[in-house]
């Protein structure tokens, strides 16, 4: 599919290889998903600057590196996780390495009756009919080009079924590894989540990166809630810095359900969390929260977009990072309120701290309203440390990487404290401080 200067767009030649040979091709609407994947990424291509939610995050690396999608899952055993207490924590364990589901490293037994967690190629395999109400409705392709591409490359993932009014005993924690060779590494992960009526489930994610060179993890998940359904999800991304790491989440909300989610980014050269959240039926409550940390010359990104569509909605978000380095940090947030969204609450605060003079935050929160009876409102703030909290620390004879430590701790607890597992709080906690104890110190004479 030419780009226009008569060349493929990059990886595109890729998905079109062999796309006769995947699981599910011959079933018409699969072929068609994917028909439209590569359409829409046909025309689109990669994301440059000049497109509104991308302009502050260059993908020219993925253009530059010859990216090769991986050819199945190695042999490699379940590596010791970052954060001890969710690894210690009672689970569902579900395994996807190199974007294949790894059943042997998988832990399901005992889940409940009418709960259903498989791979998504198994299930294209022996139930596609099963899959195709859910797979490909919410990503609106034309938006997000990168979820467009990874509809092309559809293959395998985490399907994930919960019926109606089952509460599930314990999270589901999908560990996703990247492990790339000697040649630049591409992975295209699916994932579905479907929760039928006043269910309730919690998913955790942690994405990491195994021994290896450079690696391209383009991830698309797409959550189905039905009216009353519940949902907390917590994602952990600490891939290594000679990844990059895109994710892009679209969820479906109808009546009276509730999505609560929280991202914490350290990972990646190129690290972005793109959520698209739609509340379709009245009494939705969204809750989008997430703490980044960035060193060096890293990227992250935290692109997030809500549409309220029925009345009676609430959402909420709020960001937090810090950056020290030359690193640069991304919060762009859209609340869209169409016209009979009634009554609807709408918050997003964007805070970040700059630990060094050449780190750099872009800021973007906005609102396009219709509707009359509304209650929003948005925010976004960056600096340096409080001098008059530092120099109270200081004269209290607390050391000055100590009391620097301690402010910034402080400052992120707030968002962390959030969280409603006690568990991930307390291990996102741990994270933050081990991060600080590496980077803070080399901050000195900063403020």
């Amino acid at each position: 599919m030419p780009d226009g200067s008569g060349h493929m767009q990059p990886y595109l030649d890729q998905a079109l290889e062999g796309a006769s040979n995947l699981v599910g091709s011959g079933v018409d609407w699969i072929d068609a998903l994917r028909r439209a994947g590569a359409d829409a990424y046909g025309t689109h291509g990669l994301p440059k600057r000049r497109d509104e939610y991308w302009r502050y995050t260059n993908l020219n690396a993925l253009a530059d590196e010859e990216f090769r999608l991986a050819n199945g899952a190695p042999a490699i055993g379940l590596p010791s996780l970052p954060h001890k207490l969710v690894a210690e924590l009672a689970t569902y364990r579900v395994v996807v390495v190199n974007g294949r589901l790894r059943p042997d490293l998988c832990a399901l037994d005992g889940l409940p009756d009418d709960v259903l967690v498989s791979g998504l190629e198994d299930l294209m395999a022996a139930a596609p009919a099963r899959l195709e109400p859910y797979l490909g409705k919410i990503i609106r392709l034309d938006e997000m080009p990168m979820a467009a591409l990874n509809t092309a490359f559809l293959r395998d993932g985490m399907a994930m079924f919960v019926g109606d009014r089952v509460v599930l005993d314990k999270p589901v924690h999908l560990i996703s590894i990247t492990a790339p060779g000697d040649r630049p590494l591409m992975v295209q992960p699916r994932h579905l989540v479907v929760l039928g009526k006043n269910a309730s489930a919690t998913l955790i994610e942690t994405h990491i990166t195994a021994e290896g060179g450079s690696s391209f993890n383009n991830i698309v998940a797409e959550l189905h809630m039905d009216d009353g359904a519940k949902l907390n999800h917590f994602v952990f991304q600490e891939e290594a810095e000679t990844s990059v790491h895109l994710s892009g989440t679209a969820v479906a909300m109808g009546a009276d359900t509730t999505y609560d989610s929280f991202v914490l980014q350290s990972g990646g050269a190129i690290g972005r969390s793109e959520i698209h959240a739609y509340l379709n039926g009245t009494g939705g409550d969204c809750r989008l929260d997430g703490v980044y940390l960035a060193s060096d010359k890293q990227v992250v990104d935290n692109t997030t977009f809500v549409e309220h569509a029925a009345p009676g909605c609430r959402s909420r978000q709020v960001y937090k990072g810090v950056l020290d380095g030359q690193s640069r940090g991304v919060f762009q947030g859209k609340v869209h309120v169409l016209r009979d969204a009634q009554q609807t609450d709408g918050h997003q605060l964007s805070r970040a701290l700059l630990l060094s003079p050449r780190a750099e935050i872009d800021a973007r929160p906005e609102l396009e309203i219709y509707a009359d009876d509304v209650k929003c409102s948005h925010g976004a703030t960056a600096g340096e440390l409080d001098d008059d909290s530092l120099f109270y620390l200081l004269s209290r004879g607390i050391p000055r990487e100590d009391a620097r430590r301690m402010l910034i701790e402080a400052f992120l607890s707030e968002a962390i404290a959030e969280i409603p597992l006690e568990q991930v709080a307390e291990d996102f906690t741990t994270h933050v401080r081990q991060w600080l104890a590496n980077n803070v110190g080399s901050a000195r004479g900063q403020d």
